[in-house]
């Protein structure tokens, strides 16, 4: 009888198992190390071994996380956007359309400066994400959109915010309180009160 022959399995996580909270944690630290290489350095011109290097490990030890620089910009930006999605959930909460809206401009306000390195990344670096990772980051977009249109358009209802395409409204919210990424100095500029000028921009004084 001929022995039955078997390909090796790649050493790594066992396939189906739940990642320990060691495996989580590790890659935790490495994606935000990640965001902070692609920030300073750029996509193209950051590298695994500038993570690597950062993190203190070899090369081989980061492939055991992920499989590509390719999947690294992947988890920064689904990061981002995940982090982003998470602090909705409080402000959905708000029955009044008004405050609904100001809390929506706050976290997101507060959420985009005090992340910068992912936010500098997902914004700067979307030219660079794979095909492949397109449409489950689209699809978080499109959720994270809805969520502002849906908001500007009750508001509207209500009479707090002038009668404006809730689309368009919803855009123009985003836009105004994503740029901070750009000239944010933490050391000088306070992201609560840039988030109070962007409401009053908006909504008028706060009662």
């Amino acid at each position: 009888m001929v022995a039955e022959r078997t390909t090796p399995r790649r050493p790594g996580r066992p396939r189906n198992v739940e990642p320990s909270p060691e495996f989580v944690a590790r890659m935790s630290e490495i994606v935000e190390t990640a965001a902070r290489v692609f920030q300073a350095k750029g996509y193209d011109a950051g590298s695994l071994d500038d993570v690597a290097a950062a993190l203190d490990l070899r090369k081989a030890s980061l492939y055991y996380y992920v499989h590509s620089k390719a999947e690294l910009l992947y988890r920064v930006f689904d990061r981002a956007i995940t982090l982003a999605l998470a602090r909705l959930s409080d402000a959905l909460l708000i029955e009044d359309p008004r405050r609904r809206l100001e809390a929506l401009i706050r976290d997101q306000t507060v959420n985009v400066a005090r992340e910068p390195a992912f936010f500098t990344v997902f914004f700067d670096q979307r030219p660079r994400l794979a095909s492949t990772y397109e449409s489950d980051i689209r699809a978080k977009e499109r959720q994270y959109l809805r969520v502002f249109r849906e908001a500007v358009e009750s508001a509207v209802d209500q009479g707090s915010l002038s009668p404006v395409d809730p689309r368009y409204g919803a855009q123009a919210i985003l836009g105004m309180t994503s740029w901070v990424y750009k000239w944010f100095d933490p050391g000088r500029d306070d992201p609560e009160r840039f988030a109070s000028t962007c409401i009053e921009l908006l909504l008028g004084p706060t009662g």
